[in-house]
């Protein structure tokens, strides 16, 4: 490790959890659901499934393993919400023309409905989390993230 980034790091010369990066962006993801569960609780549903909606609505008959790529998600875990929200009557499912095993997701006329009336709820909230910062501050964090990320993912 080089002396460059270690005061950003735990270490026995450094117990501030409070330096570490990678704590605030956990304390900012935790508030940040827990303030949209909050919101969502109008319309019965939770982060988890806002997640799923909203990625069908960018990507409209995805399979169910591009929508667990899509929310960072277990195959599984994914599974379970797609058909939590099909019995819902926000999604439903089909098998592929070209492969029998791959399920396909759309959204429903009520979920294309639901999406949108989240989507106004978490924008409400996307807007309290960015008070106080310009959009260039944004963009940067963006930025930063993005490469964080790249860095995290070879």
């Amino acid at each position: 490790m080089t002396k460059k980034y270690s005061k950003f790091l735990p270490s026995a010369q450094n117990t501030h959890f409070e330096d570490f990066p990678f704590y605030w962006i956990m304390q900012v993801h935790a508030q940040y659901v827990n303030n949209v569960d909050h919101a969502l609780k109008k319309y019965g549903l939770d982060n988890s499934r806002r997640r799923i909606l909203v990625a069908l609505q960018s990507k409209p008959n995805a399979s169910v393993s591009d929508l667990s790529q899509m929310v960072v998600s277990k195959m599984s875990t994914t599974t379970k919400i797609i058909y939590r929200l099909k019995d819902e009557g926000l999604v439903d499912t089909y098998s592929c023309e070209d492969d029998a095993r791959i399920t396909r997701v759309i959204l429903t006329k009520k979920g294309e409905e639901m999406t949108e009336k989240v989507n106004d709820l978490t924008g409400i909230v996307l807007e309290q989390s960015f008070e106080g910062l310009t959009p260039l501050q944004i963009e940067k964090m963006m930025e930063s993230l993005k490469q964080i990320f790249k860095n995290l993912a070879h």
